[in-house]
This record gives C-alpha cells, structure tokens and sequence, in this order.
C-alpha cells in the first residue's frame, strides 16, 4: 500500500472512530434541537418558567429509562454500541412524536415540558432497541 493510500485508509479509521463515539450523543442533540424548535413554532418564544420546563422534561425524559436500565449500564460509559447508530435516523423519530403532541390540549407550560420529555424517551428507547436486537442476532449466531 503506498503512503497516499495509507494515509487515507487511517483518516478514514480515524473518522469512523469519532463518529462512532458521538452518534449518540449526536443524534440526541439534534433530537433536543428539533424538539425545542418545534415547540416554539408551535407555542411561541418561551417564558423562563416554560423553559425550565422544558428542561425537566427533557432531564426526566432520560432519567426515567436511566433507572429502567441501572442495573445492566457498562462498566464505562460511553460503551460500544452496534455500527447502525451511526446512521442515527432516530431524531426523526423523535420530531414526529414531537409532531404528534396535541399541544393545544396541554397549557403551555405542559408543552413544553411534554416535548422534551417524549422526544428524549423516543430517542432513548429508539437506541436501546437498536442495541436490544443488535444484541439478539449475536447471541443466536454464537448459539
């Protein structure tokens, strides 16, 4: 292999070493974003009461499913995960649960508390099974 070539293949290693270390948190911060967007289309700027809100929507929306998997959580963190996260089509999933909140029934407050909270839960369980079957085919292959 010539040096050109050499150097290609490790900056191509290279750029799929960072990329598998921030798809998740990558794909969370563009599912935050579309959430926080799409809520203020929809409802207007944000008071700072409403924005804290948000924040503990967002803060409970991770917590919850946190405490679901304690027990299995890696010894270190960030763990490795299956090589499909990388194409991180999740924040989508996200933003049309977003989309699907019948936020004129809620107050605005509620709102914007509830955006948060089902966009982090989609994106959180969207990984996890991701993982979850990642971890099945492996387990059926090595049987």
């Amino acid at each position: 292999m010539d040096r050109a070539s050499q150097a290609t293949s490790c900056f191509a290693a290279a750029i799929g070493r960072v990329t598998s270390i921030l798809a998740i948190p990558y794909g969370y911060t563009v599912t935050l974003g579309a959430a926080a967007l799409l809520a203020v289309a929809r409802m207007g700027a944000p008071s700072e009461v409403e924005v804290l809100c948000f924040v503990v929507g967002a803060v409970l929306g991770f917590v919850l499913p946190a405490t679901i998997g304690c027990r299995h959580l890696a010894g270190e963190i960030p763990m490795r995960v299956p090589w499909p996260v990388v194409f991180n089509l999740f924040p989508i999933a996200a933003a049309l649960a977003v989309i699907a909140l019948p936020t004129h029934l809620l107050g605005k407050g509620s709102s914007y508390f509830a955006c948060s909270f089902v966009a982090t839960a989609v994106y959180v369980c969207c990984v996890a099974a991701v993982v979850r079957i990642r971890d099945r085919i492996h387990r059926r292959a090595s049987e």
